[in-house]
């Protein structure tokens, strides 16, 4: 008995246009929806609108919603607070701004690192002290070489 209730519900209701299809941003950019359904959206396009509103959201565009001709601006947040999925809209708007912040800091971080002079290495250079050769490197008029892990220095040394 419930399906017959179910399909004569069903067969009475009217296509109407999609949910999804009352959405814009002020620029102009839609969900691109043409689809008519019975229903509140049509299969899939709460998941289509849930994901322009997060676009639009992280963006900072503003959304404008128009029913019967009346159109009602609004931030992409309130607009998805009318339906179930309103929280996940939120927090994906909230993770898109916060990998956002985390791009830009990256993209600071390389341009500071690009900018930043590059620390000369000393040259590596062979001498001989005593009888031993090392391989060290000059500080002024000092060849600074390691022997057994300790640093050493001499002004007494030949260039090998």
């Amino acid at each position: 008995m419930a399906a017959n209730t179910t399909a004569a519900k069903t067969a009475q209701a009217e296509a109407t246009a999609c949910t999804c299809s009352q959405f814009a941003t002020a620029d102009g950019r839609t969900t691109g929806c043409k689809a008519e359904t019975k229903r509140l959206f049509a299969p899939g396009h709460d998941a289509k609108l849930k994901s322009f509103l997060i676009k639009a959201g992280a963006e900072g565009a503003e959304v404008i919603r128009t029913v019967d001709g009346i159109a009602s601006p609004a931030d992409a947040a309130t607009h998805a607070a009318k339906f179930a999925f309103g929280h996940m809209v939120t927090a994906g708007i909230t993770r898109a701004e916060t990998k956002a912040a985390e791009k830009a800091e990256r993209a600071a971080a390389r341009a500071a690192k690009k900018a930043a002079p590059k620390a000369k290495t000393p040259a590596k250079v062979t001498a001989k002290v005593g009888r031993a050769t090392f391989t060290g490197r000059m500080d002024g008029d000092h060849f600074v070489y390691e022997v057994k892990g300790k640093e050493r220095r001499t002004l007494k040394f030949q260039a090998a």
